[in-house]
C-alpha cells in the first residue's frame, strides 16, 4: 500500500543525522567488501571520505552501485567521486564533516590520495514492527513513491 513519501523521507533523514557511522558495502566482480564509514548527509545525499589506495576506492571506480546499512535500514544507490576537501565546491561539506568527525578528518583528511564520495540513494528500505507485525517500508527515491508491505 502507498504511504506518505515526505513522512518516510523525513524519518530516514533524521536517522542519517542521528547515526553517523554506517556500514558501506562495495563490490567488483566476485569480491564484496563491507566496512564502517563515517558519513554526513545533505537531505538524502550521503557523503564520506576515503583514500585512493583502499580496495573500496578501486571497487567503486569499477562498479558505482553501493549499499549502506544501519540497524533495520538499508540504502541502495550509486556513488560518485566528487573531489577532495580542498576544492572550493566541497568546503561546506568539509565543515559539516569536521563538525561530526573531527578525529577522522584530522587523521585522514589531508593525506595524499584522499577523496570525497557522494551517494545518491535509489531505494531505501526500513524493517519495522507495527502492532507486533513485521512490515517493510520502502522509499523509491527516483519515483518519489513510498510503500508499505507486509513481511509475509
Amino acid at each position: 500500500m502507498r504511504i506518505n513519501y515526505c513522512n518516510l523521507e523525513n524519518e530516514i533523514i533524521s536517522n542519517l543525522e542521528k547515526n553517523r557511522i554506517w556500514i558501506l558495502s562495495t563490490s567488483y566482480k566476485d569480491n564484496v567488501t563491507s566496512r564502517s564509514m563515517s558519513i554526513i548527509n545533505k537531505g538524502l545525499y550521503i557523503f564520506f571520505q576515503t583514500n585512493k589506495c583502499y580496495i573500496k576506492h578501486s571497487q567503486m571506480q569499477e562498479n558505482n552501485k553501493v549499499s549502506l546499512c544501519f540497524n533495520n535500514i538499508s540504502i541502495e544507490g550509486t556513488v560518485e567521486e566528487i573531489g577532495d576537501w580542498k576544492e572550493e565546491k566541497n568546503i561546506e561539506l568539509m565543515d559539516l564533516y569536521k563538525s561530526d568527525h573531527l578525529g577522522s578528518y584530522n587523521a585522514y583528511g589531508s593525506l595524499d590520495g584522499q577523496v570525497v564520495y557522494k551517494i545518491t540513494p535509489k531505494t531505501i528500505k526500513l524493517w519495522k514492527y507495527v502492532e507486533e507485525n513485521p512490515i517493510r517500508q520502502i522509499l523509491y527515491v527516483d519515483k518519489k513513491v513510498a510503500e508499505q508491505l507486509d513481511f509475509m
